[in-house]
Order: C-alpha cells, then sequence, then structure tokens
C-alpha cells in the first residue's frame, strides 16, 4: 500500500521484538536501518525513521549490538514479560481528569478480559514535563523520556 499525501512525510517508529523477529543468522546488523529506510521509501514513505529493537539483549551477541548502535538503531533490554506493553503517550495521552495510578490495573484487567494472563510489562514514552511521573511509576510504569517531535 503507497503513502498518501497526508502521511507521506510523516514521522515513522519501528518496534522491533528481537525475540519474536531476530536477526537471520550471518546477516550484517550494519544494514537493518539501511533495509528498513529502503522498505518505507518503496512504499511513498520519506519522513525521519526512528528504530528502537527491544528484547533481551544479554542474549544478543555483541557484535549485533555494535552493528545496531553504529547505525543509530535504538536497542532496549527488556525482562522476558510474557505481556510487553511500550505506550506512546503522545498519541495516546492519559485522559483528562483519569487517575493515573489506574492505567496499569485497567490495562492488566484489560488483558485478563482477552483471556491472557501472566506479567504486564508497561513502558510509557512521553514528554516527562507534561507526564504524571510519580503517579504512573508507583505502579510500577517505566516512564521514558522522549522528545516531541
Amino acid at each position: 500500500m503507497k503513502a498518501t499525501a497526508e502521511y507521506a512525510a510523516a514521522k515513522i517508529a519501528v518496534w522491533w521484538d528481537m525475540k519474536d523477529c531476530p536477526i537471520p543468522e550471518g546477516y550484517d546488523s550494519c544494514r537493518i536501518r539501511k533495509i528498513l529506510e529502503g522498505a518505507f521509501e518503496e512504499q511513498g514513505y520519506s519522513g525521519p525513521v526512528s528504530i528502537t529493537a527491544y528484547g533481551d539483549q544479554t542474549e544478543t551477541p555483541g557484535y549485533i549490538l555494535q552493528g545496531l548502535f553504529s547505525t543509530g538503531v535504538s536497542v532496549a533490554h527488556t525482562r522476558s514479560a510474557k505481556i510487553q506493553v511500550l505506550w506512546d503517550m503522545f498519541d495516546c495521552p492519559i485522559p483528562e481528569g483519569y487517575d493515573a495510578r489506574q492505567v496499569r490495573p485497567s490495562i492488566e484487567a484489560a488483558f485478563k478480559e482477552l483471556g491472557y494472563s501472566g506479567p504486564v510489562s508497561i513502558t510509557a514514552y512521553g514528554y516527562l514535563k507534561h507526564t504524571p511521573l510519580q503517579a504512573l511509576s508507583s505502579t510500577g510504569v517505566d516512564v521514558v523520556h522522549t522528545v516531541p517531535g
């Protein structure tokens, strides 16, 4: 599907699950960024691309990590939780008047209602000046500061 004019220059964020989608054996990790950007360009997207690779990085060989770092791919170490929530607070902020301490219980209840069980790891990405940091972190939500735009 080709990009529409409205989204062609939009910022692109890639969140890559390295456990379920590892780099194939013998593949040069330095090429990942170029390949992804090329795939987006083929579809008509020209916006800036940020790539974050998530996984248990203690299981990733150092030369692969070095290759990713060298091309500007961010690497995040995540616990091997059954459920990993990556929350973009820019596009999905906490509704006005909603108690931030209820975020974790609400998310966990939603997963339970869908039939999922097990530990839930939540990482919220947002601008800390506009984030109820203490209320979120008091419930075990990890908050990562990112700059808008």
